[in-house]
């Protein structure tokens, strides 16, 4: 998945480009759910759910800028992202940022920003920093799965804990390089707090997002899941561009291919869901 060539534009910045701009020249993509969007969207926007995307990116303009909408700005940024990947040719993509919560005018201050791992604080704290970020992730879909047990969701949710748990253990095989007496991984990775999510928001945030959720909880789930895979999947490949350590790029850059594994496997069940 690459994001590289997407645009994150503000609700404002789009309304002006919208006064200057013909119809014709821009096409703007709602890639909620539609019973989301037949309660609310902005006018012209047609709809095309994320999980239906893939199959059907090449239906879409490429001699117009598309402009990508959601609920909050999450699953459009993937969205743009997986265009950006898919779409070789193309005149502009780009994400709304916020969506029609930013659109209507509403405050998006649970959609936080990347946290990017510092490299020059060293290559073992850099390590054991996103060991911690991998930690905090595990602990929300714990949440999840104790609150959804035995459902669908849960084994989605299962799935992507489970992974976190790997890339911690793929990032301590390197980490207990570097240091002469390291514990066993299963007593680290139970003494790391995870108080922080990749994107920066915290676990208690993180509960309080899905506990006011005014959307069907399952649908909040999925959402805040592809947030946490999107901002980790950016995380890493930023970490991974910006090291001269060839070791710690190859790892950063798999950990980044298994985050986009996770972004499609969500992709996947947020479709089945609301098929």
């Amino acid at each position: 998945m690459s994001e590289n060539r997407v645009v994150d534009v503000t609700a404002e910045s789009f309304k002006k480009y919208m006064n200057e701009h013909p119809d014709g020249e821009y096409l703007l993509v709602d890639v909620r759910e539609p019973q989301e969007y037949e309660q609310a969207h902005i006018p012209g926007a047609q709809l095309l759910p994320l999980g239906q995307l893939e199959s059907r990116l090449e239906a879409l303009p490429r001699h117009r800028d598309i402009f990508f909408t959601c609920r909050s700005g999450a699953r459009s940024r993937v969205a743009a992202s997986m265009a950006a990947e898919k779409m070789a040719e193309h005149r502009g993509l780009f994400n709304l940022d916020g969506g029609i919560l930013g659109w209507q005018g509403h405050t998006v201050k649970d959609f936080p920003r990347v946290k990017l791992l510092v490299l020059e604080e060293g290559v073992q704290q850099t390590l054991m920093a996103a060991m911690d970020l991998e930690k905090g992730a595990w602990n929300i879909y714990r949440y999840i799965q104790e609150q959804f047990s035995g459902t669908a969701l849960s084994q989605t949710i299962e799935y992507l804990s489970l992974a976190e748990i790997g890339h911690a253990e793929a990032l301590y095989d390197v980490w207990r390089q570097g240091e002469d007496n390291p514990p066993q991984f299963e007593d680290l990775f139970t003494g790391l707090k995870g108080e922080l999510l990749e994107g920066g928001m915290s676990l208690t945030e993180a509960v309080l997002r899905l506990e006011s959720t005014m959307i069907p909880v399952d649908l909040a789930v999925y959402e805040l899941a592809l947030d946490i895979e999107f901002t980790a999947y950016d995380l890493y490949r930023y970490a991974g561009e910006t090291t001269d350590n060839p070791a710690l790029k190859k790892l950063f850059f798999g950990i980044g291919e298994g985050e986009k594994k996770h972004m499609a496997t969500i992709v996947g069940a947020l479709n089945t869901s609301f098929a």
